[in-house]
């Protein structure tokens, strides 16, 4: 703000000058020093000292190193590209056919219409009993075998 200002002062100055000549010289000095200087102290990143002052760690640097190797070691930090940290991956307890035979027999019954912003439906414990059988019939068997 006071860059504007003295920069506006200092040409309305020098634009009446050069017409009428009467202001004189040294005032000029004294504003074009003036629109310099706020320049320079304009590019002082750290005006208040900042960066001269001591910071108080709890840990130290090998401690940090060390916590960094664990969290390397059990997969707790993110993969590069990623968001968020990496889920933990499970196996399936149940074969592919089954899943696609419980997936077919839930469409069958309807179940599987309702996306959107309504939700999918809710089954029945009918419903998941007659889902459950399908995927069972699927891997080759019964209900009397469970």
């Amino acid at each position: 703000m006071v860059l504007i200002v003295t920069a506006a002062v200092l040409f309305y100055v020098a634009r009446n000058d050069l017409r009428h000549y009467k202001i004189r010289n040294e005032l000029i000095l004294v504003l074009a020093a003036l629109l310099v200087s706020t320049s320079v102290f304009a590019n002082d990143v750290d005006p208040f000292g900042f960066e001269k002052e001591h910071f108080e760690f709890s840990k130290s640097r090998a401690e940090v190193v060390a916590d960094l190797k664990v969290a390397e070691a059990t997969g707790q930090l993110p993969v590069f590209g990623e968001i968020g940290v990496k889920p933990i991956e499970t196996k399936s307890t149940k074969s592919r056919a089954q899943v696609a035979a419980e997936t077919h027999e839930a469409a069958r019954l309807g179940l599987l219409s309702g996306y959107g912003e309504l939700g999918p439906k809710q089954a029945t414990a009918a419903q998941e009993q007659q889902i459950k059988l399908a995927g069972l019939h699927a891997i080759g068997q019964t209900a009397a075998s469970e």
